[in-house]
């Protein structure tokens, strides 16, 4: 079986290269434009994604790929109002071949078990149908909507949440 464990600094190229060709294989159907070159060049830098460590990312990995990835952060604020502490779910990116094999749910019930007393939320993309059907499929409930602002784009993203597991 794959193994799941904590992001280390070592890790960091092959999450970048794994998050760079989620993000565009999910958003970029019509192409790469510059705006998206830009975006993921930013946002999935080894840098950058080197201040979620340690504690915030867990990978899976087998025979030296690695095939899924998860980002949480305990301290982002929640885009709709919620009396109770809460984690939010910043990524959880599986390699597209590897879709289908169990890697998003061992990631997404890892995470919450990390945080069993939190609730968890994320904000999936409303065009992205795979994505907001696994999650629901697991439980999320909609709390509400917020706003994906790429260089002066605007994309409407649903927010979803779970209860505490405590």
């Amino acid at each position: 079986m794959a193994e799941l464990r904590a992001a280390v600094e070592a890790d960091l190229p092959r999450i970048a290269a794994l998050a760079r060709w989620v993000w565009l294989d999910s958003y970029a159907g019509p192409g790469v434009s510059d705006s998206f070159a830009r975006y993921v060049d930013a946002a999935f830098d080894p840098r950058t994604l080197r201040q979620a460590l340690p504690g915030g990312m867990w990978v899976i990995e087998e025979g030296g790929f690695l095939l899924a990835w998860a980002q949480a952060d305990a301290g982002a604020p929640c885009p709709v109002e919620r009396d109770e502490a809460l984690v939010e779910l910043v990524r959880l990116y599986v390699a597209p071949p590897q879709c289908g094999q169990g890697h998003g749910k061992r990631l997404l019930d890892h995470v919450r078990a990390a945080h069993p007393r939190r609730s968890l939320w994320l904000t999936p993309w409303e065009g992205n149908a795979g994505a907001l059907r696994f999650y629901r499929r697991e439980g999320a409930e909609l709390w509400g909507e917020t706003w994906f602002e790429l260089e002066g784009q605007r994309h409407r993203n649903e927010v979803l949440g779970w209860s505490p597991l405590q």
